[in-house]
């Protein structure tokens, strides 16, 4: 909702500090804070884990992707079967990308000798399909007589190679994001439709009601059953909002197994 996508706007919300670029703060164990940004190729978060320490960035493969799907659009004549080929080799890496994720997960949640060596193969399958991409992508960029729109696509990959690469080291986190894209649809398509926000106060109350749904959404609740109930327990508050441990019952993360239970099922009818 901010008006501007300057950099202070990443570092007010990822607390970054603006005057040495670094991230604030601790993690638990007292070292230093650690961040990982999934996002598009914009400057701002390139910047930002340029300078800030214990910030990476993943970069999205969706995004890249079309980058070849707009050069083979541009001219489909010469590059049809260029941009067929770098599409399979994007797909491939999306399967060995699967593979690893449930490979990881499957080691962290018991391990053993078979997960272990699920996991090596999977990391092993990831190698030689980013292999086959990056052996591609320096091959063609040294090819004399390429398009232009080619050109300009691999010029991308080359650029941002480093955070694209470095999924392998978060297996845990999705190749695009997609999923944060998605969660943003109903908010940006319901503020075009209302024709924006009249004022900077509508648009912040706003920004906080969709990220508590949002957030609600993510820990499997039902959102009308979850705002209803808050809505309740504030009216048994002498209708006043709630605080301390009466508010922090209500973060899904501090909730108890039957709380969760009980706002997770529908409204009840009437």
């Amino acid at each position: 909702m901010d008006p501007t996508r300057a950099g202070g706007v990443l570092a007010r919300h990822a607390g970054i500090d603006k005057e040495t670029g670094q991230l604030a703060g601790t993690a638990d164990d007292g070292g230093p804070r650690k961040l990982v940004i999934s996002s598009d190729f914009y400057s701002v978060y390139t910047s930002a884990g340029a300078k800030a320490d214990g910030l990476v960035n993943l970069y999205c493969w969706a995004h890249i992707r079309r980058y070849f799907v707009r050069a083979g659009d541009a001219n489909p004549d010469q590059l049809k079967y260029w941009t067929q080929a770098w599409l399979e080799r994007i797909k491939a890496l999306y399967a060995a990308h699967e593979q690893l994720m449930t490979a990881w997960a499957q080691a962290a949640g018991a391990q053993n000798s078979q997960t272990a060596a699920r996991l090596e193969q999977a990391y092993q399958a990831w190698d030689k399909t980013i292999g086959a991409i990056d052996a591609a992508r320096l091959e063609q960029m040294a090819a004399p007589g390429l398009q232009e729109p080619a050109k300009k696509a691999l010029a991308t990959l080359d650029r941002e190679w480093n955070g694209l690469i470095t999924h392998r080291e978060f297996p845990v986190i999705s190749l695009d994001n997609n999923a944060a894209e998605r969660a943003i649809r109903r908010p940006v398509v319901t503020r075009k439709n209302a024709y924006g926000s009249r004022n900077d106060n509508a648009a912040l109350l706003a920004a906080r009601i969709w990220s508590i749904t949002a957030t609600a959404e993510m820990a499997g609740l039902n959102v009308l059953t979850y705002i209803t109930a808050y809505l309740d327990a504030c009216g048994r508050n002498g209708g006043k909002p709630l605080s301390g441990p009466k508010l922090e019952r209500f973060l899904p993360w501090n909730a108890t197994s039957a709380d969760l239970d009980t706002w997770s099922r529908p409204p009840r009818p009437g």
